[in-house]
């Protein structure tokens, strides 16, 4: 639903956005950066969701063997090993 606004906004911001979304009009700038903001808030609640799902597997899997430091300690062993076999 399209309707008719009475704004006051920064010409100079809207000219720098139009500028950054290679835009033709005033008109679509706005709508592109609304377009933009309502996509970054649907991402940014997807990524926490997402987070929180995470949250819950590693609840529920419990403490793992080893710590994580270890497995880090580990991983450095055997990347330092392989670079010192190349040599």
């Amino acid at each position: 639903m399209l309707m008719n606004k009475h704004l006051r906004l920064d010409q100079a911001k809207i000219q720098r956005a139009r500028k950054i979304l290679s835009a033709k009009t005033e008109t679509e700038t706005i709508h592109q950066a609304l377009d933009r903001v309502i996509q970054s808030e649907a991402t940014r609640l997807q990524r926490k969701r997402i987070v929180r799902q995470m949250l819950r597997l590693r609840s529920r899997l419990g403490k793992m063997p080893e710590p994580s430091s270890e497995w880090i300690r580990e991983a450095r062993r055997e990347r330092t090993g392989r670079y010192d076999r190349r040599a």
